[in-house]
């Protein structure tokens, strides 16, 4: 399917949350995000924001429901924020190795408030600012890494009986402090379902939009 759309449903009651479709008509891959099934236009109530790569599929860039800087104009309170970051690392054996990914996301302090990136232009980006080490409001995560099982002769991560179908797409996300807090889990249960789990600081909208990422293919990963 060349236009495709997911939906995000409870596991326990199957109650719908949210859907994603990819977009026609872009230079890049592009897929908006929807809290309504049926209302996936930009301008409908149920739009709730964006996930947009560069052109070779290697870094995803997730935006709420603002507009652009060159729309916004000087209107501040309707500039969209980015809301995350998902960069995949060139893979130089192919689809014969475990994918590498990075995920940043908007700083989320004590009381639970998220710093809010409105960038005017590509330096101020989350990707940039981290770049040069401008790390104060950006939490960063990365997959990790799975292990080679000699018995399945496959990379193999411990989903705790949440994931049970080995897939490329398959991750669960940590940070550099401590490997065993799983923040992000996302694997294949069956040929066209996943179970995804999150936990904070990472909100429900931006763990789907990294779970989209994961579908899209990547010209210098895959």
């Amino acid at each position: 399917m060349l236009w495709p759309k997911y939906t995000l449903n409870l596991s326990d009651s199957n109650k719908f949350l949210l859907a994603g479709k990819k977009k026609s008509g872009s230079a890049t891959s592009k897929y908006v995000i929807s809290s309504n099934s049926n209302q996936m236009e930009k301008n409908s109530g149920g739009y709730l924001g964006k996930v947009r790569s560069n052109f070779l599929g290697t870094e995803f860039t997730i935006f709420d429901n603002g507009k652009g800087p060159k729309k916004a104009e000087q209107q501040k309170n309707n500039l969209r924020t980015q809301q995350g970051v998902v960069q995949y690392e060139t893979n130089v054996l192919g689809s014969k190795g475990p994918r590498r990914m990075k995920v940043l996301l908007p700083n989320v302090d004590l009381q639970g408030q998220q710093h809010s990136w409105r960038p005017l232009d590509n330096e101020h980006t989350i990707q940039e600012q981290f770049k040069i080490n401008n790390t104060e409001n950006i939490m960063f995560f990365f997959n990790k890494p799975p292990k080679w099982n000699e018995q399945v002769q496959a990379f193999v991560l411990n989903f705790n009986g949440r994931v049970d179908k080995a897939s490329v797409k398959n991750f669960q996300l940590i940070d550099e402090y401590d490997d065993n807090h799983i923040y992000m889990q996302f694997g294949r249960v069956g040929k066209d379902s996943f179970n995804m789990d999150v936990a904070f600081p990472c909100s429900l909208f931006q763990a789907f939009a990294i779970g989209l990422t994961s579908f899209d293919f990547k010209f210098a990963c895959e």
